[in-house]
């Protein structure tokens, strides 16, 4: 070395500053040009990985390795961190007076109604429990949400802290350490919201944590408790939804994983979720006693809850858009021979006894290697659903029907959604898994055919059945096939060469007329779109059961009133023809005569991929794509449907109708629905009709209320998530022998199968 270092030196002093910078170059060139070709390998190899994912590989699950650790991420300091502590400050100082101008800080003195209350057992630990509140604020909405914190005799200065924020927190006292168990239900006994959540001090919420936890309790009747995703601070799982073996034993499904494996991605009903972000109904609380105190200190009191919950009929749902930060054994540690943690140990022995029945009767036997079963209470009864695309429900209506049936589905069985397309919308795939479904790429239909039982498949779109119903009758002769056709092509095509007399469309419709009869012939069951739709398929496969599945629609709020409205209004996707069609034909031969007896009034156009010419046209005002077409349905005086020609039930009028906004619309934009003209909408066929229509309806008062006081009715009645859902779920159900199916569910058959 020492010998190294002279040379080292007298190179330096001997050699001239050209000479070194072209050894330098010499040396370090090879190194450049090995960085510059890795950094191309990885550019084309990241670029080959994000295709395959969107493409439907599951990358996740093929590099099957468990999660590297990856450095703790602090969320930095926000100006809502500073307005916090300074709201915070002013309370103390001015004891309790605070101004009016801060909304978010709000005394427990005022009358407010709340939904949820959050429920925080703390010993010691201040700075734990400090980023817990400071995550906290920047996640809750103060005038529906309350923050309890139970103090159980901290010796640190937990008290101290919280008697700054006495305007924000509602924060008991305790001269004694009760202890996990009696604090929760001290804190729950206080508690003033329709929900209780619990919450450990040792944990950071992270956006979207309470709203994913409401929301999901909310949209299910059925839900009695709701926990999180529990994530490490360097990013792995720490619990992905837990397993009660039938011995008793918990397991925490995920543990080391990435939280972007889709196995963990989707909602599920689960055994339990650790109470340390656990979101429970308060009268189910109540009714099952609280926490029950023989696990007290702590342990096993949130298997125990879940259980309970469980044994009234309700379920517990693990969400993964609620995520949080869990600093595990912070506040209790992680030896089980020592401390709270012996608890773990010793409530084991009590939780057994207690459900030594249902565990034995109802759990999975202690089996890690089948975890991701056992994680999954609805596993026994798996559907696949097959489509073209991840359902984008704000932007066309076969997706708003598409995830209305994944929606009804999830409630009794577990849905596999399978794309054949790219997945290039990760947003609208996070609110399927937010619903309860799976998500898979194309490319891992063979994987999950070999690992999965499916009872039946449903293969949306002729073109999607073409190429997926042979390999799942090979893969499983088993599995049930149900052909949603979504519309009946060949209709909506022969009508389109009807009107404009094009030799290739009509080429076409024959094509798929016989496409849709042999794909009709070779399934189980057939969900046409609507009445018209279902009359044709029976005289093109005779034999095979069907049933109509239309368009989905739930109710919206009315708007304002018929004297506050204003202007024409049309939404729909335009890269369905029809749609296209039906604007050309309004802008050209039937808004002119509106606008003579109606000067300004515009037509307001909504909807992807519009063609730019719409912009140009006189007295139309092209919008393209809105997320959120509330205002408009609410400030709208009329919905124009001028359809042409199609199949199936118009979503665009459903989705009217549903808003209560009036609508005129053809004979062939009315089939299907049961409209009845003068009633639910005015029908008119002819330009000069249509356009008396439209103006009509536009002044009549009386008659803008009729319409609008019946769509309502209307889309209850026929359209509803309710009706629609029973359908699809009593369809399903009846076509897999489930004997336990009302009389509704028989489905309508032929004399024979052809």
């Amino acid at each position: 070395m020492a010998n190294l270092s002279v040379l080292k030196r007298l190179l330096s002093e001997k050699l001239s500053l050209s000479t070194k910078l072209r050894l330098k170059r010499l040396v370090f060139a090879p190194v450049r040009w090995t960085l510059r070709l890795a950094a191309r390998a990885y550019n084309f190899a990241e670029r080959v990985r994000e295709s395959a994912e969107a493409n439907g590989l599951d990358v996740r699950r093929a590099w099957d390795v468990r999660a590297r650790a990856r450095a703790p991420h602090a969320v930095p300091w926000g100006a809502s961190d500073f307005l916090f502590l300074a709201r915070a400050a002013s309370l103390r100082k001015h004891e309790g007076k605070r101004d009016e101008a801060d909304e978010k800080t709000i005394k427990t003195s005022d009358v407010r109604t709340i939904k949820t209350s959050v429920v925080i057992p703390v010993f010691n630990k201040v700075e734990f429990t400090f980023q817990c509140l400071r995550s906290l604020v920047r996640e809750l909405d103060f005038d529906d949400t309350e923050v309890i914190v139970v103090n159980n005799a901290s010796t640190d200065e937990t008290r101290e802290v919280l008697s700054h924020f006495g305007g924000t927190l509602r924060v008991i006292d305790n001269d004694t350490n009760l202890g996990f168990v009696d604090a929760c239900n001290q804190g729950a006994a206080a508690a003033r919201g329709k929900y209780i959540v619990f919450l450990n001090n040792d944990t950071v919420v992270l956006p979207g944590w309470l709203k994913a936890l409401v929301e999901t309790i909310e949209s299910n009747e059925r839900a009695g408790a709701v926990g999180s995703l529990f994530l490490y601070p360097d990013g792995r799982i720490q619990e992905a939804g837990a397993i009660v073996w039938s011995n008793g034993e918990a397991f925490h499904y995920g543990w080391g994983r990435s939280s972007e494996d889709r196995r963990f991605t989707f909602a599920r009903e689960v055994d339990y979720c650790s109470g340390a972000s656990l979101l429970v109904r308060k009268d189910l609380f109540e009714r099952l006693g609280g926490f029950d105190r023989r696990y007290a200190p702590a342990y096993y009191e949130d298997a125990d809850i879940c259980m309970g919950v469980r044994s009234l009929g309700y379920k517990v749902v693990y969400q993964p858009l609620s995520r949080i930060v869990h600093y595990e054994g912070a506040t209790a540690g992680t030896d089980t021979r020592a401390g709270f943690k012996r608890y773990q140990v010793v409530n084991h022995a009590k939780f057994y006894e207690k459900w030594r029945e249902v565990l034995e009767r109802e759990h999975q036997p202690f089996e890690p290697s089948k975890a991701e079963r056992a994680a999954n209470r609805k596993w026994a009864v798996q559907v696949a659903v097959f489509d073209d695309r991840i359902p984008t429900p704000d932007r066309d209506a076969g997706s708003a029907r598409m995830l209305s049936i994944l929606r009804a589905l999830a409630e009794w069985c577990h849905p596999v959604f399978i794309t054949t397309g790219k997945q290039v919308w990760p947003e609208y795939e996070k609110l399927l898994w937010k619903e309860g479904v799976e998500t898979a790429g194309a490319l891992e239909l063979r994987r999950l055919m070999k690992t999965r039982r499916f009872r039946a498949a449903v293969v949306s779109r002729p073109y999607v059945a073409a190429a997926l119903l042979k390999p799942i009758r090979r893969a499983d002769p088993r599995v049930k096939i149900v052909f949603d056709m979504v519309d009946v092509h060949f209709i909506r095509f022969a009508r389109e060469a009807g009107l404009t007399g094009d030799p290739q469309t009509a080429r076409e419709a024959a094509a798929y007329q016989k496409t849709e009869t042999g794909l009709a012939r070779a399934s189980d069951l057939i969900w046409c779109n609507s009445s018209a739709d279902k009359e044709a398929m029976e005289r093109e496969a005779p034999g095979v059961p069907s049933v109509v599945v239309p368009t989905i629609h739930r109710l919206h709020a009315r708007g304002l009133s018929f004297e506050e409205r204003e202007h024409l209004l049309f939404v729909g996707n335009f890269l369905h023809r029809p749609n296209t069609d039906g604007i050309r034909f309004f802008a050209g031969e039937i808004l002119p005569a509106v606008r003579e007896s109606l000067p300004g009034v515009e037509l307001l156009i909504v909807g992807d991929n519009a063609p730019p010419e719409f912009a140009s046209f006189e007295g139309v005002r092209l919008l393209g794509y809105v997320p959120d077409v509330d205002p408009l349905f609410a400030r709208a005086r009329v919905f124009v449907a001028p359809v042409r020609f199609g199949a199936g039930v118009k979503g665009k009028i459903g989705e009217a109708l549903a808003y209560a906004v009036p609508v005129v619309t053809t004979t062939i934009g009315a089939e299907g629905m049961e409209l009845r003209d003068e009633e639910e909408a005015l029908i008119a066929d002819t330009p000069h009709d249509f356009a008396a229509a439209v103006v009509r309806l536009y002044r009549d008062a009386g008659l803008w209320q009729r319409l609008s006081d019946n769509a309502h009715a209307h889309v209850e009645r026929h359209f509803s998530p309710r009706v629609v859902g029973k359908i699809v779920n009593d369809s399903v159900r009846s076509l897999l022998g489930d004997a336990g199916q009302s009389p509704s569910a028989t489905l309508t058959t032929s004399k024979a199968r052809g």
